[in-house]
């Protein structure tokens, strides 16, 4: 997955390789170990090939490069490819050997939407290790898709086309106070590393970041200015504390045959355009191949991540530290729980504008790869529960992650749905909430006798915004109001209350109106 970018490392299976065996399976298994799953891909297929299928030991090899063939693929998220490479496998028998091959065929077949087929092999799966949480939530995701299509929510979502490019262009975040200001990671042209990640095959990431012109159009992005902020290596999913002072962000060093996972890195503001020298945070990793990123805070003392760290539930999991002034150091990182975290992958932390946590994970219930999530904080502690899918339009059979709020109805969010051109490329996409619809229609009847309609009775409406109009009954007894013609508002919004007061001569005056 495009994620693995910035947070990455795989099911490796290592086989026994004497000297004497081909130097094509030990420049494959090297690149593979190191996730450079680019370089890997090409090399574990050319091995294969190379390769011959007589006798049992030959049939394993031969099936172990199959299987990391597909695993670099599913890595770089060309599914079929993928897919293509897992049925190898399994020609090869090699399930018998690491049953994942049918789980991880099945991921590839629900999001490139053959359900059924996923569904098959998540079975086959099962079959060989029962029980396995990650089968059962992908089958019953596979199965519940057309509800969540059927009964999706009033979000509407849009290509955030005027900064995407045909590169990678994700997570999103709000840059300053006056919401004005949107940074995120891309490979587009202008990055600062040159030549090509082995782990991606694409471009180095680095931070940019699009300010808006007065009439709210988001302008022509540019590189994060700051000394070292961008480098030859891996730079994203950036977030700020409240007041805009402090920037944390992801880099991922790319060191030729050797993994040294993610880091967590923060910088002052310099100004109000660029950032200072940024440090490394230490005490995060138990070990240099350990990956930590993805950081999320509200204060700059309590941060989230992801991490592959030790001691977690599977997979990357959500943790935290927090920061001591005295010390000037970062406590040792707290798993979140089984509350948040699954087998899966829980990935692309933020915090909503009450203080909900909003994150990945393709370990819950879903629509299929990372779904987005929302768990509600409980209280004012740090801790958050019962996360809830957001469902489709946000989510989708591909992977959506990363989403910020702009406001309570509007914000972004990366997905990798198929674009127009047929790949799966993660663009920013934005959303909004559009406002319910509301029309008022005032019926006047005689008290104790509704069939009996009073014709011309005042009606005065009064909102709590301080907005007033009137208007007087028809002959049926009716007054309406949609639209306002003199700007095409809404008479009524969801925003306000309502107070309605009638009066006709020759009846009791209605004194205290009534609440709408």
């Amino acid at each position: 997955m495009k994620f693995n970018i910035l947070l990455a490392f795989s099911f490796v299976l290592l086989s026994t390789i004497s000297m004497g065996q081909s130097k094509y399976i030990v420049k494959a298994e090297k690149a593979f170990v190191s996730e450079n799953y680019a370089e890997a891909a090409k090399l574990c297929e050319t091995a294969y090939k190379k390769m011959t299928r007589k006798g049992r030991r030959a049939k394993e090899l031969k099936g172990d490069m199959a299987f990391k063939t597909a695993e670099s693929y599913r890595n770089l998220e060309r599914y079929e490819e993928a897919n293509d490479w897992y049925d190898r496998a399994i020609l090869l028998d090699f399930q018998e050997e690491v049953p994942e091959v049918y789980l991880h065929n099945a991921d590839m077949l629900q999001m490139m939407g053959e359900l059924d087929k996923a569904i098959k092999n998540y079975d086959l799966y099962q079959a060989l290790v029962p029980n396995d949480e990650r089968a059962i939530i992908g089958k019953k995701s596979c199965e519940d898709h057309q509800t969540y299509i059927v009964e999706k929510t009033r979000h509407i979502i849009e290509n955030l086309d005027v900064i995407n490019t045909k590169q990678f262009d994700m997570a999103p975040m709000i840059g300053d106070r006056k919401k004005a200001k949107l940074y995120f990671s891309s490979s587009r042209d202008g990055v600062v590393g040159k030549g090509q990640d082995p782990r991606t095959g694409e471009s180095y990431m680095s931070l940019w970041a699009t300010d808006k012109d007065k009439k709210g159009n988001w302008t022509e992005p540019y590189l994060v200015k700051g000394e070292l902020v961008n480098t030859e290596d891996n730079e994203g999913t950036v977030c700020f504390d409240s007041r805009y002072k402090l920037m944390f962000f992801t880099r991922c060093p790319n060191v030729d045959k050797t993994n040294l996972g993610c880091d967590i890195w923060v910088s002052k503001a310099k100004g109000k355009k660029e950032w200072n020298e940024p440090t490394k945070i230490e005490g995060l990793k138990q070990h240099d191949t350990v990956s930590v990123g993805h950081p999320a805070t509200m204060d700059g003392k309590y941060l989230i991540f992801a991490s592959d760290r030790a001691g977690g539930y599977g997979g990357k999991d959500l943790w935290y530290t927090t920061y001591t002034k005295k010390t000037d150091s970062w406590s040792e990182p707290v798993n979140m729980g089984s509350e948040i975290n699954t087998k899966g992958n829980e990935l692309f932390p933020s915090f909503a504008l009450n203080g909900d946590l909003i994150y990945a994970s393709n370990g819950l219930h879903g629509m299929g790869g990372l779904d987005i999530y929302r768990a509600a904080r409980v209280g004012e502690e740090n801790k958050w529960e019962n996360p809830t899918n957001y469902g489709a339009p946000i989510n989708s059979i591909n992977n959506d992650y990363a989403m910020v709020e702009e406001t309570e109805k509007k914000g972004y969010f990366t997905s990798e749905r198929k674009s127009g051109n047929g790949e799966y490329v993660p663009d920013i996409y934005t959303y909004i909430i559009p406002p319910n619809v509301f029309d008022l229609k005032v019926i006047v009847s005689e008290l104790g006798n509704t069939e009996k309609k009073i014709e011309d009775v005042k009606v005065i409406v009064t909102a709590s915004d301080g907005k007033t109009w009137e208007g007087y009954t028809d002959e049926s007894g009716t007054v309406f109001w949609d639209k306002n013609p003199s700007d095409g508002s809404r008479y009524i919004n969801e925003e306000a209350d309502y107070t309605i007061n009638i009066s006709k001569e020759g009846f009791h005056e209605d004194k205290h109106g009534s609440s709408l």
